[in-house]
């Protein structure tokens, strides 16, 4: 009986997928992490975390971020800023009350620091 393998990496059946440890790669330049309990990737420096969720730049994507960002605050928090986007939901918030000309206002500014905060001064300084 022949079986198709779609990664390099096969599974042994009688063995738990918990006993292998996932290869790890820095998500700022792509290195791999070849330390166990490395706290920072050796090549560029960036910070390493076992969690995923927890990374904040791990795969971004500035369109998404500014869709999100349709509910205020959504944006920073797929960011990986919580606090961050937490207070721009209250902020843009009570802008529409004060008025909704305000609160459009607020919400674009909103949106578009939630998509190009960080992307920008990366690129600037890439330069």
């Amino acid at each position: 009986m022949a079986t198709s393998y779609g990664s390099a990496t096969r599974s042994l059946p009688s063995v738990a997928e918990v006993d292998f440890e996932k290869p790890r790669f820095c998500s700022r330049c792509g290195a791999p992490i070849v330390v166990a309990e490395a706290s920072f990737c050796k090549s560029c420096g960036a910070p390493v975390t076992r969690f995923p969720l927890l990374r904040t730049n791990s795969g971004f994507n500035p369109v998404l971020a500014l869709v999100l960002s349709i509910v205020p605050g959504v944006g920073h928090i797929y960011r990986g800023k919580p606090f961050k986007g937490i207070l721009w939901f209250f902020f843009v918030s009570i802008a529409y009350g004060m008025g909704p000309p305000l609160g459009i206002l607020i919400h674009i500014i909103c949106a578009a620091n939630a998509a190009f905060s960080g992307t920008l001064r990366e690129d600037m300084i890439a330069r």
